[in-house]
């Protein structure tokens, strides 16, 4: 198989697997009717022509998200049927277990530190417990079980709960004044002080990366692959590889109806700055496309690092996963922009926007630009109808002319804040 033929499979099975997290989600949150819709909005178009994949898909894929999937593909009245009402429960339990994967890493912490500290004379602890989240729960039980929802409990995910805490730690000598009670040959006492040697136990504790987790339970490689495709459509994770960072420098497209000024989020000025658990160059895109629409519409200085910020202090920031979708509409807004939700919108209505000066920030769902969530900026038209666009991971897909019915195609359906498309003008 070719290297294009390698990308296409990839592509093919996040975006199955993206359609498939909408029925997870409907059967965690809206029962039996919320998984029939999540079929309905993911699967309907493609079950003539794709019945036989997708049953190969069921029989293959360790994923919880198939608890709806029969009644999408072997008829909607189905979805009363007392099998898939006893299996949308199932999901339901699962749901709420796997929403104690915080508390269950901290109660789990707790033991450790409690079972290190034996024997010492004090403790300096330090914790940092973020980093694996009930997403990655989640993806690495459903394989980990391979679909059996019946042993995805609360004790079982505690089990894995404990591959999750990994501690370093140092011991210390120091000593204390400590009085005692002197008696003297003649039966006299008086109080009197001594130097006492004291051990003090130095431990931190932190949550383990997925890839660590993954490794101490036994995971293949496939297995792992099986869990990243799960964790990031269900998560909507919006990084992107560790890409090294680059040298930009001022940069300013001038090929448009408006000069667009670029920002780059691996920029190597603040790439490796702190954003959601991660960094601007691998979470970053939404807080660098808000820059690049602020920046070129105020004509002020806004520059990645300081909407990363104000997404943080805000609570816009997903921890380990990019931001939330209403980032983009009120991060913008905070700039005093002026923000129409434009919902899946039409082809004209961009173009329309488009060639009237305005930006057009879009959220991408798996496909050329991502295998999961990532946020773009459309900043022009072409006299033929090709979009340009501001890409903050990719300056060569920034340089290029892309199809409009691909940009509309590829945008993620199901984002929230009246995404995927938000029109922007000052």
């Amino acid at each position: 198989m070719g290297e294009n033929d390698n990308g296409n499979g990839a592509r093919a099975t996040a975006q199955l697997a993206a359609a498939i997290s909408n029925i997870a989600k409907g059967a965690a949150e809206g029962g039996v009717y919320g998984a029939a819709v999540g079929a309905v909005k993911s699967f309907l178009p493609q079950i003539v022509k794709a019945v036989a994949g997708l049953l190969f898909f069921l029989l293959c894929l360790p994923l919880i998200i198939f608890v709806a999937l029969p009644s999408c593909l072997f008829g909607f009245p189905s979805v009363m049927d007392e099998e898939i009402r006893d299996m949308t429960a199932q999901a339901q339990t699962a749901y709420g277990n796997y929403a104690q994967t915080q508390q269950s890493i901290q109660n789990h912490a707790d033991v450790v530190l409690q079972q290190a500290s034996e024997g010492f004379d004090d403790v300096a602890a330090t914790k940092n417990l973020q980093g694996f989240d009930a997403y990655w729960m989640a993806a690495i039980s459903s394989v980990l079980h391979m679909q059996e929802l019946d042993a995805i409990n609360k004790s079982e995910i505690s089990n894995i709960t404990q591959h999750t805490v990994r501690q370093t730690s140092s011991i210390e000598t120091y000593y204390e004044e400590e009085e005692y009670l002197y008696t003297y040959p003649d039966g006299t006492t008086e109080i009197r002080t001594r130097e006492v040697e004291r051990r003090r136990l130095r431990i931190s504790l932190r949550a383990a990366s997925p890839d660590e987790v993954m490794s101490s339970i036994g995971f293949t490689e496939e297995q792992r692959q099986w869990a990243s495709y799960i964790h990031d459509n269900i998560a909507d994770n919006q990084t992107q590889g560790d890409s090294p960072a680059v040298d930009m420098g001022d940069v300013t497209f001038t090929d448009a109806e408006i000069p667009v000024v670029y920002y780059a989020q691996t920029d190597n000025r603040w790439s490796g700055i702190s954003y959601s658990g991660s960094t601007i160059g691998i979470a970053g895109c939404g807080p660098t496309s808000v820059a690049i629409a602020a920046s070129t519409l105020t004509g002020q200085v806004i520059t990645p690092p300081e909407v990363a910020a104000w997404s943080e202090a805000t609570g816009h920031a997903t921890y380990g996963n990019g931001s939330y979708h209403s980032l983009i509409p009120d991060a913008l807004a905070h700039y005093g922009l002026t923000v129409q939700r434009a919902g899946a919108s039409s082809a004209q209505q961009l173009v329309d926007a488009l060639s009237s000066g305005k930006l057009v920030v879009v959220i991408m769902g798996p496909g050329t630009f991502t295998t999961s969530g990532h946020f773009i900026v459309l900043r022009g038209v072409t006299v033929d109808g090709k979009v340009l666009i501001a890409d903050p991971y990719s300056y060569s897909f920034s340089q290029r002319e892309w199809d409009l019915p691909l940009i509309m195609r590829e945008a993620k359906r199901s984002a929230g804040s009246g995404g995927p498309f938000w029109i922007v003008s000052s």
